[in-house]
């Protein structure tokens, strides 16, 4: 059984005039938010042993907010996982990715909405609010993705 961590980013600042939007970072208080919520996912036993996240700026900081609680693993950027994301084509690569991966690994992806929770609604036919630094848990069993539980922030942080 392979576990899926999708996690939201924390909360990110404002856009400014000219500002890109894959160039906003979290603010003073998604870093605090997302550091404990990350802390509190790791506590809880879900310790990822390999990561993938948008290349927006605040995905990669809500990612290294889950290293600093977790310790270090493999990580890389994926472009399809931005909030114009295609659930069914990250469905197909996460089939592909599960032919080389080995049983009892925890992948996480860090991502955006709406993408989450159309990528979610795709995988598991379950529609979710998505809040920002929650964590939706779903398993690989039996060849097909099934919703286990979803953590909200505030659950995170206790």
């Amino acid at each position: 059984m392979t576990t899926l961590l999708l996690i939201r980013h924390g909360i990110a600042e404002d856009p400014r005039p000219g500002q890109k939007d894959a160039d906003r970072a979290l603010t003073e208080e998604g870093w605090a938010k997302t550091r404990s919520a990350m802390k509190g996912l790791v506590a809880r036993g879900h310790v990822p042993t390999r990561g993938f996240h948008s290349p927006y700026r605040r995905a990669v900081e809500t990612m290294a907010c889950l290293q600093e609680a977790a310790g270090a693993f493999p990580m890389e950027t994926r472009v399809d996982l931005r909030p114009d994301g295609s659930p069914s084509q990250v469905d197909l690569w996460l089939r592909g990715l599960l032919t080389e991966v080995g049983t009892g690994e925890t992948l996480v992806l860090v991502s955006h909405q709406p993408f989450l929770g159309e990528l979610i609604f795709h995988l598991t036919a379950c529609d979710l609010d998505v809040k920002k630094a929650s964590c939706t848990l779903v398993r690989w069993e039996g060849g097909i993705w099934r919703l286990e539980r979803q953590y909200q922030p505030a659950e995170l942080r206790r």
